[in-house]
């Protein structure tokens, strides 16, 4: 099985939902180039002929696995905690959990 780095899997479940290199850069602070070079090796790993390819390729292998990514509620707090990921890194996702967190707390004083 491919094994792609946790920078390259997020530069094709990127390419997956619609982003640019652009917007990957400007999005973790480095410079486009080096966004790049992450696509750049999964294509190579993955064996594909462009980006767009290397994400079919990744669904058909399981490394994409398919469901859509949440952000912004709880589940998509939750969604980071199984990936194994620091979901207080993904801020849309922690302003959702505590907003989940301060409903609960209404629900539970009604």
């Amino acid at each position: 099985m491919v094994q792609l780095t946790e920078r390259e899997r997020a530069v094709v479940l990127a390419a997956a939902d619609g982003s640019s290199y652009r917007d990957l850069a400007c999005q973790w602070g480095i410079a486009e180039i080096t966004v790049r070079g992450y696509g750049h090796r999964a294509i190579q790993k993955l064996g594909a002929r462009s980006i767009a390819h290397a994400v079919f390729l990744a669904c058909r292998a399981g490394i994409l696995d398919g469901r859509p990514r949440r952000h912004g509620d709880h589940a998509g707090y939750e969604a980071h905690r199984r990936r194994g990921e620091d979901p207080k890194q993904c801020k849309p996702c922690w302003i959702g959990e505590q907003a989940h967190k301060q409903a609960m707390k209404k629900r539970a004083r009604t």
